[in-house]
């Protein structure tokens, strides 16, 4: 075998590619990384990235990063902490995550409602709908975080591995999908199903819609697909159809999958179709599934991606009811969603949604995430392409307003929820399919407050309630799993916080308000520089100075927090009422409940305090 030739590394090469670095030989270039990417793709020359493992323990402290990516072979830019070549972040760098002072708190129980958006109706089952509306929400420009291989667990628990799985042992002996499975991808109706004397068929049209459906699978053992992919049979069924396992003829028989793209008898339309996904072939994460290539075969489209071997979280929470007679432990769910979030923030930085996150869509192999299924993924933009969900997962708004990074977020915390509790009826458009269930019919929810709390911000009915990015969400997650772990037994595991500062309220006194400490200030805030000084100043100066200091949302809560220090309540109510002050969100929130424990109105505070 070729040595590899690249500096530091000690790999070879084979099929073209470093075994150890995965890059090419040195000084090769003008060819595409991904294999098979010439038949319809033009040459993507993007380096594969090689993962790093993080710290183990995520940190959301933002970090300085050097321009230079500085991985071996990769000529990228750091920018917003990734690089914009091989989409890792750079080597040995903590995490980073940059606070915004627009973070929407959610109301808690009898609390005064945040400002929200309007919101719709979700479906039945496993849809697919065409978007009447622009998608709502947004996503912020904050850097990466959390882990990559290896890191499951924060480092504050054990995670199970899972070994990989023989491609051929994935493949079915009789696909065929069950009558209750069996819904019309256009209106959500069951199709395919007896009626009286009628037996099933696994071919037709809707008889609420007209919609074509089919359930027999359109490629066979020995197929070849684009006169390079050699199908070996069906792995699975999915909203578009049958999953193939294929072989890649061009790449010394490498394993692949083959996913129907879309179903339409229009050449051209088909064409547009297939030009507008190869965007996907840009993704580069550790914890994404490479796209290799997006073919068509006799009228129909199919993405070619990367075998991922092992089991999805919805096989790891079926196979532990089976042997446990219950859902995951709460902390092995939450780590799951920590060790993917990583590729939901990823994906949120390149402007992309990804719309149908489920158990199924990902999958653990030994101690690495991967999220799958990138068919449904579109640009946040994107108002006019078909939008993929699925009921029980989906946030209730997206039917009538479309995707968001909320969406993003609201079908990621459905996905805890689903993993961790009893969950009966999660996607009864009656019961539960938008909402949690009682507090008092899940155990867990009493045992750990602060899981509960996070889904209830989390599922939000509106938007603007929920967590707005992945980065955020995860930060509070850890969080939740510090309280988990010591709850459960072990020790607890402190840490700094990045939302509140190491200072505490005025000397203390009998006021146990005082004893509380303080949001960190926002050093992106016009007025922070001049925030540190004003404790220093007599009352006739400090007035001057704020008088004398533009308006912003951290001068307003300062200006708020000194009259609760001086027991003018009536002026530090009014402060926060500002609309300064209510764009800060959480943090609003939290001065609403001082204020109020001030004034000895504990309950009144608590509400605020949960919110």
């Amino acid at each position: 075998m070729t040595a590899c030739g690249r500096p530091g590394c000690e790999g070879h090469i084979e099929s073209g590619y470093c075994d150890t670095c995965g890059l090419r030989p040195a000084g090769e270039t003008g060819a595409s990384e991904a294999p098979g990417a010439g038949a319809v793709a033009a040459p993507v020359p993007v380096p594969v990235p090689v993962p790093v493992p993080p710290p183990v323990v995520p940190s959301f402290e933002s970090v300085a990063a050097p321009d230079a990516c500085r991985r071996p072979g990769c000529a990228g830019t750091i920018v917003d902490g990734y690089c914009d070549e091989c989409g890792l972040a750079p080597p040995g760098a903590a995490s980073e995550r940059v606070a915004s002072p627009h973070e929407a708190a959610p109301p808690a129980p009898n609390a005064p409602a945040l400002p929200s958006t309007s919101t719709g109706s979700g479906g039945t089952s496993t849809v697919r709908r065409l978007s009447t509306a622009g998608a709502t929400g947004g996503t912020r420009a904050v850097a990466g975080f959390g882990g990559s291989r290896g890191s499951l667990g924060a480092g504050l628990i054990d995670m199970p591995s899972v070994a990989e799985r023989d491609p051929q042992a994935a493949v079915l002996d009789n696909p065929e999908v069950p009558e209750r499975k069996r819904f019309c991808g256009r209106c959500s109706h069951p199709v395919g199903r007896v009626r009286g004397p009628r037996p099933a068929r696994t071919e037709g049209f809707c008889p609420h819609c007209g919609a074509v459906y089919s359930y027999t699978p359109k490629l066979g053992s020995g197929d070849l697909v684009a006169g390079q992919y050699m199908v070996a049979g069906c792995i699975a069924h999915g909203g578009l159809g049958w999953i193939y396992l294929a072989q890649d003829m061009n790449l010394d028989g490498s394993w692949v999958v083959l996913k129907g793209l879309l179903d339409s008898g229009d050449e051209s339309a088909m064409a547009a179709a297939l030009a507008e996904k190869r965007f996907l072939t840009e993704v580069r994460h550790p914890n994404v599934v490479r796209i290799y290539n997006f073919v068509q075969h006799e009228g129909a489209g199919y993405i070619v991606m990367e075998y991922i071997g092992g089991e999805s979280l919805r096989d790891l929470r079926v196979r532990h009811r089976e042997e446990a007679g219950g859902p995951l432990p709460l902390g092995q769910a939450i780590a799951y969603v920590l060790g993917i979030l990583p590729a939901l923030e990823y994906l949120h930085r390149r402007g992309l949604l990804f719309c149908d996150f489920k158990p199924d869509n990902v999958i653990h192999t030994e101690e690495q995430l991967t999220l799958i299924d990138l068919g449904g993924v579109r640009r946040i933009d994107d108002h006019v392409s078909d939008l993929y969900g699925t009921i029980g997962y989906q946030a209730p708004e997206v039917a009538e307003h479309g995707a968001s990074v909320t969406s993003d977020l609201y079908t990621v915390a459905r996905t805890l929820a689903v993993l961790s509790v009893e969950f009966a009826g999660f996607q009864d458009e009656k019961r539960y399919a938008t909402k949690l269930p009682p507090a008092h019919d899940v155990p867990a929810f009493g045992q750990y407050e602060s899981f509960h709390l996070f889904l209830q911000k989390a599922t939000a009915t509106e938007p603007a309630s929920r967590f707005q990015s992945a980065s955020e969400m995860a930060e509070q997650l850890v969080g939740v799993l510090r309280q988990v772990v010591a709850i459960d037994g072990g020790s607890p595991t402190p840490a700094a916080s990045a939302l509140f500062s190491a200072e505490l309220g005025a000397s203390a006194d009998a006021n146990p308000w005082r004893f509380l400490p303080l949001p960190a200030v926002d050093p992106t805030d016009p007025a922070a520089g001049v925030l540190a000084t004003l404790g220093l100043l007599g009352s006739d100066q400090r007035q001057a100075l704020i008088d004398s200091t533009p308006r912003s949302t951290e001068l307003s809560l300062a200006v708020a927090r000194l009259a609760i220090d001086e027991g003018e309540f009536e002026a530090a109510a009014d402060e926060l009422a500002s609309s300064e002050a209510r764009d800060s969100g959480w943090r609003a929130a939290w001065w609403r409940g001082v204020l109020h424990l001030a004034e000895g109105r504990a309950s009144d505070a608590l509400r605020y305090f949960s919110a």
